[in-house]
């Protein structure tokens, strides 16, 4: 009998044990990857914060005079973003869902779908990373394509510039030498 009770504890411990590592395994499967988001966003923000605050002010018709003190504030473009991204599926508040995204720590998919009300693993899990991971790599592409472009620009008018120079230094030697041979 007293062997029986101690097969059913220790039983009972291991169910336990692997429930917990089976669960605390599935939270660190569902955060990995948010960081990586977070930083794209930070990164292509990098060379223009401003433009970036621009675009997430068009598209989530927020203030741009908002965005711009919460950047001020010290929040990371990615924060910001992802604020945005949260208040608009949700009936969080934008200050609210800053306050979330604020600093690196418990910020996986599940924690963010759970403050959500939506169960992690479920399919509007999915579709909630699905859709901001598309919002995310749209935007990321697009301040990517305009940096190219702006790059664009700048190498064309140094280009453009070059040449005038040396077109321009060319004809004034021709007209210094005119004006020696109509001397001589």
């Amino acid at each position: 009998m007293r062997t029986k009770k101690m097969t059913i504890i220790l039983l009972a411990a291991l169910v336990f044990i692997f429930a917990s590592a089976q669960g605390a395994f599935a939270q660190e499967a569902v955060n990995d990857g948010f960081g990586d988001e977070i930083e794209a966003v930070n990164i292509a923000a990098e060379e223009d914060p401003s433009s970036l605050l621009v675009k997430l002010s068009l598209e989530f018709d927020v203030d741009l005079v908002l965005l711009q003190e919460m950047s001020a504030q010290g929040y990371a473009p990615g924060e910001i973003w992802l604020a945005l991204e949260i208040s608009s599926s949700s009936e969080i508040t934008f200050q609210d869902a800053l306050v979330l995204t604020d600093g690196p720590e418990g910020h996986g998919w599940g924690v963010f779908a759970q403050t959500l009300g939506i169960a992690p693993g479920s399919d509007d899990f999915h579709a909630l990373k699905l859709k901001w991971g598309e919002h995310q790599g749209a935007l990321v592409r697009a301040m990517k394509q305009e940096r190219e472009k702006q790059s664009r620009e700048i190498q064309k008018g140094k280009t453009e510039n070059g040449a005038n120079e040396k077109s321009g230094g060319s004809s004034a030697g021709n007209s210094d030498s005119n004006k020696k041979g109509g001397k001589n």
